[in-house]
């Protein structure tokens, strides 16, 4: 073989292994089927207003948030000042739960609303206005169940309760204060229980 030949031949060699080379980088880098990041925010949405029904079309809870951001990570999303609303099978007015910023997991299976967290229940024929602060809360929606370990100021017609820790039950509207708890009250402010009568 002359060095001309040798040259060329040498020469497409080189050309060739160059595209296979880049063909392979182009393969591996735009590959699809590549394991991808799980820990970015792979969706976001704006003026959310979310409503769940229960199984005979009842209204049983509404979220609203201005700016929600889900992670793949857990199935969780960063909710900005979220506005929770629960209603009651029994007629009583519904509860309404704020905070300043809230964070989801696996879904809506837990919501955590964290930062001047507000749960407010209005007063109704059934029953009386019911205010309750909290730094953190833990909610569990189908259970309409909220526990936190912080600090916890609960206060109702006249009555002003602290304490550390607490356990809700907001469809049966059963409070536990789990320590330290301590009271006032003020036969001032205080209004009668509802009647059913």
């Amino acid at each position: 073989m002359t060095v001309t030949k040798k040259y060329y031949f040498l020469n497409a060699l080189l050309l060739l292994l160059a595209i296979v080379s880049f063909f392979g980088w182009y393969q591996f880098t735009a590959n699809p089927n590549t394991k991808k990041e799980t820990s970015g925010v792979d969706a976001f949405a704006i003026d959310i207003h979310g409503v769940q029904f229960d199984v005979l079309g009842q209204k049983q809870a509404e979220l609203k948030s201005p700016k929600l951001l889900h992670f793949v990570s857990e199935d969780s999303s960063l909710l900005t000042t979220p506005n929770l609303t629960l209603y009651s099978k029994d007629n009583k007015m519904p509860w309404n739960i704020s905070s300043k910023t809230g964070k989801t997991f696996n879904g809506t299976k837990r919501i955590d609303l964290i930062d001047n967290v507000v749960i407010h229940q209005p007063s109704g024929a059934l029953n009386q206005d019911t205010v309750i602060n909290t730094s953190l809360l833990h909610f569990f929606p189908k259970q309409q169940l909220a526990n936190t370990d912080k600090s916890v100021t609960l206060v109702q017609s006249g009555v002003k309760i602290t304490s550390v820790g607490m356990t809700a039950h907001l469809e049966q509207k059963h409070v536990t204060l789990l320590s330290q708890a301590r009271g006032s009250y003020d036969p001032i402010k205080a209004t009668p229980i509802p009647s059913l009568s």
